[in-house]
């Protein structure tokens, strides 16, 4: 174990999520390599400067990620991050590896989206029209970016569901999830209401006129600007 890169002992504000980002970021930097032990909690505790109670609170959050077991005699032993797909986990990459691990996972994104326009305007039925034209509403209604964006979100469910691929549906879906607590980062991407409205009408009017070639350009169109906006947004608010 690396003694010389410390722990950064945790904002009190969401103390447990804190000490799993922390640990996490460990981890990620090799300072406890998979197959290691963490050190024992008290020692654990005061290296972070927290209770007992709030540490261990902190590991159950790592164990859910999946980025440490407990085994019986050997206390909290790594695994291996690279082999884990929680979506916390790739939060964490993102976290440590910045704007260039985002854009990897913006390119799967905007790769799925040619064959998720294609299918919805080949599978979608009437039944899908107005669903899809009520979520369309719902971006052009919402009020800031924030609304924007959970709207944004909302649509590609619609859309998805129109595609009649549940195995689609769960790729994006995790995709989606990936981002976790990045949303709040991300937001910014939405300020601007009207690129994202006139592509969705876009996306919109090529699946209900059942225009496959269409809307697959239309939506890989929307998914590579939405990214080219989202790395801006998180690059501009980071440090230095």
């Amino acid at each position: 174990m690396n003694q010389s890169t410390p722990l950064q002992p945790p904002d009190r504000q969401r103390v447990d999520e804190q000490i799993a980002a922390s640990i996490a970021d460990a981890i990620l930097d090799g300072v406890f390599p998979p197959g290691s032990a963490l050190p024992p909690e008290r020692e654990l505790a005061e290296r972070l400067e927290v209770n007992r109670t709030s540490l261990r609170q902190g590991l159950a959050r790592l164990q859910q990620m999946g980025l440490i077991e407990a085994r019986h005699g050997s206390g909290n032993v790594v695994r291996d991050p690279q082999g884990l797909t929680h979506p916390a986990v790739v939060e964490a990459l993102v976290r440590k590896l910045g704007p260039e691990f985002l854009v990897e996972l913006l390119e799967i994104r905007a790769a799925l989206g040619p064959l998720i326009g294609r299918l919805a305007a080949q599978r979608g039925g009437p039944e899908d029209a107005d669903a899809l034209r009520a979520a369309l509403a719902a971006v052009q209604d919402a009020d800031g970016a924030a609304a924007r964006q959970a709207a944004d979100l909302d649509y590609f469910r619609v859309l998805i569901h129109c595609s009649r691929n549940r195995a689609l549906g769960l790729l994006y879906r995790w995709v989606e999830q990936a981002f976790g607590g990045r949303e709040h980062e991300l937001t910014a991407a939405y300020d601007d209401a009207g690129p994202v409205v006139a592509d969705l009408a876009a996306i919109t009017e090529a699946v209900l006129a059942g225009d496959a070639a269409a809307a697959g350009a239309a939506v890989e169109a929307y998914l590579l600007a939405s990214a080219q906006r989202m790395v801006l947004a998180y690059t501009n608010i980071q440090p230095g």
